[in-house]
């Protein structure tokens, strides 16, 4: 199973991880194990992720260097909760119907369990 990219094909030992380690646990204790960085930034974590085991996209993602990542370690979270925010206050929904039942359901159970204030 050879993937090609940008006319790249992949290398032995990123095929041989994507054989050898094939859920996403297992890469994840792959990455944590051989990036000790990615220990302490779910976003250098993610960006790894991608570059050794989603062929697809990180033929659009170079190395960054930790020491600049690390920089950018909330930002995930923080672009995460803006949106929720702004999606809050009904203006740019999701345009997938299926993102927005999924996320009204969780509103919504989330509203039975936590009582209001």
């Amino acid at each position: 199973m050879t993937e090609e990219f940008e006319g790249e094909e992949l290398g032995e030992e990123e095929e041989s991880l994507l054989e050898r380690l094939s859920t996403v646990k297992e890469r994840i204790e792959y990455l944590l194990r051989k990036y000790p960085e990615a220990r302490n930034s779910d976003f250098y974590l993610l960006i790894l992720y991608i570059r050794h085991f989603v062929p697809e996209l990180s033929k659009y993602i170079k190395f960054i260097p930790y020491e600049i990542i690390r920089k950018y370690d909330g930002l995930t979270e923080t672009v995460r909760r803006a949106r929720q925010l702004v999606q809050a206050e009904g203006k740019y929904l999701p345009t997938e119907p299926e993102v927005l039942r999924k996320r009204r359901r969780l509103a919504e159970k989330f509203r039975r369990v936590i009582p209001k204030l």
